[in-house]
């Protein structure tokens, strides 16, 4: 065979083999086409992935089983303010399904079109879910919480004062009283159809609220109005002595109704005011009063001290409360003293001082003793003892004629200090002290020498403590 010959039964055996190939690898192609409808009447199409799951060439029972849940493993936990209860799966009859899905897809893949679904996207599905509603229903019904018995009514904020001084509005019980049991229904069904794992029935509004809250109008406006009274600022002067009511004392003269609407109580004034007199009022109060030989004695009779003016006092300031006016001056008063401190001293430093068992008078001026004499006072076995008991002096008189019933005497000092009793001075005596008052005693007045006289009475002042005893 010729060179000629040989190439070109090369070129017919190539030209046959490579035929053969493409017809064979056509063959294939037809034949795996085949396959591919053929399987794709009873399975899905190759290629198929339904939610990150591939089934391709896998019947809707096998996809089925793929993708199953357990639906007694899911749990509902319902929250209510008092207490929390657990809903399982089981106890409905839930039941997960995605076969209508499944079949579906299966439904919608043409055979012939087998191909196409080689590069198509992922099917994302939905289980259906199922359960009875009724057990669900009873199941609530079953909770404590539900039971109208033991649903607590919600309360109004109180409007109280703070440990700063401030009113504020203070929260309550909100209570546990459900609305409306079907929205509870309804909302636990979204939440099974949902796989929500929690409801809350509070977030979820389902609470019956009160009628006013910390954040209503009126309460605000109620509080606002409080804090204008409490913030008055009341300062009273018992002599130099400022004492202020403190804002609780304010607080507690303010009535609020069940609507919050708020006035000032004249009663509750009043009874503030008489709580704050007895705590600073002296007037025919007991005291310990010290005396010159620094010994402690109790003085029961009393015509002295601080004495408010309740009536006309509570007149004055609830007025002054009720336009929000602050307040600083000297209360309405029946009776004031000399001097006053925070303790409650109303004698101070600047008083007289008569001893009747040692007939001496003593008068001390701002803590140091400016005068020290004999005295006579009243005639005790005719009864005309004088009085103990802690008084004032009146006023001064020079001169004076004093008179009683069966006597008119004429003195050149005269500083009474319980009515028709005080100081004088005695020319009449030649001796003072001792037990002259038990036989030739006074008519009760504090008879002294007439220098002694003299000398007090322009150093004593009206008003100056006296102290008998």
């Amino acid at each position: 065979m010729n060179k000629e010959g040989f190439v070109k039964m090369w070129d017919s055996n190539v030209k046959r083999n490579v035929l053969i190939v493409l017809l064979s690898f056509i063959g294939l192609i037809l034949l795996t086409y085949e396959y591919g409808v053929i399987a794709s009447y009873k399975y899905y199409a190759p290629g198929t992935v339904i939610n990150n799951k591939y089934v391709g060439l896998k019947t809707i029972d096998y996809a089925d089983q793929v993708l199953y849940e357990n639906p007694s493993e899911y749990t509902l936990k319902m929250k209510f303010r008092d207490q929390d209860y657990l809903i399982s799966g089981y106890d409905i009859d839930l039941n997960y399904s995605y076969r209508e899905d499944l079949e579906n897809i299966k439904n919608g893949q043409s055979p012939f079109m087998w191909p196409m679904y080689l590069s198509a996207p992922d099917h994302k599905i939905k289980k259906k879910i199922t359960f009875d509603r009724n057990k669900l229903v009873e199941y609530i019904d079953s909770f404590e919480s539900m039971q109208s018995k033991n649903m607590k009514k919600p309360k109004n904020p109180t409007i109280e004062l703070n440990d700063d001084g401030v009113v504020v509005a203070v929260p309550q019980d909100p209570g546990s009283v459900i609305e409306d049991k079907k929205e509870v229904y309804k909302a636990a069904v979204n939440a099974v159809n949902s796989e929500e794992k929690e409801l809350d029935i509070d977030k979820a509004g389902l609470y019956k609220i009160s009628r006013y809250t910390v954040d209503s109008a009126k309460v605000k406006q109620c509080v606002n109005r409080c804090n204008r009274i409490v913030g008055l600022g009341v300062k009273y002067y018992y002599g130099d002595t400022e004492l202020e009511l403190e804002p609780y004392q304010l607080f507690g003269t303010i009535k609020i109704s069940d609507k919050y609407d708020m006035i000032i109580s004249r009663q509750k004034v009043q009874e503030m005011l008489e709580s704050f007199s007895r705590l600073h009022d002296t007037y025919s109060s007991i005291r310990k009063f010290k005396n010159h030989n620094h010994k402690y004695i109790s003085i029961t009779n009393s015509d002295y001290g601080w004495e408010m003016d309740i009536e006309n006092e509570t007149d004055a300031l609830y007025k002054d409360m009720i336009h929000h006016k602050s307040v600083s001056r000297e209360p309405a008063m029946l009776h004031t003293g000399f001097t006053y401190n925070k303790k409650g001293d109303d004698i101070g430093g600047t008083y007289a001082e008569v001893s009747l068992d040692e007939q001496m008078m003593f008068f001390y001026k701002d803590n140091r003793l400016v005068l020290s004499t004999e005295v006579v006072t009243g005639n005790i076995n005719l009864g005309r003892s004088t009085p103990p008991g802690i008084y004032d002096v009146d006023y001064h008189q020079t001169p004076a004629t004093l008179k009683g019933e069966d006597y008119e005497t004429k003195v050149t000092y005269w500083m009474p200090f319980n009515g028709g009793i005080g100081f004088h001075d005695a020319t009449w005596r030649g001796i003072f002290g001792g037990d002259i008052y038990t036989y030739d005693g006074s008519h009760g007045c504090v008879n002294m020498p007439y220098s002694s006289a003299e000398e007090l009475f322009f150093e004593i002042e009206d008003g100056t403590p006296v102290i008998v005893y």
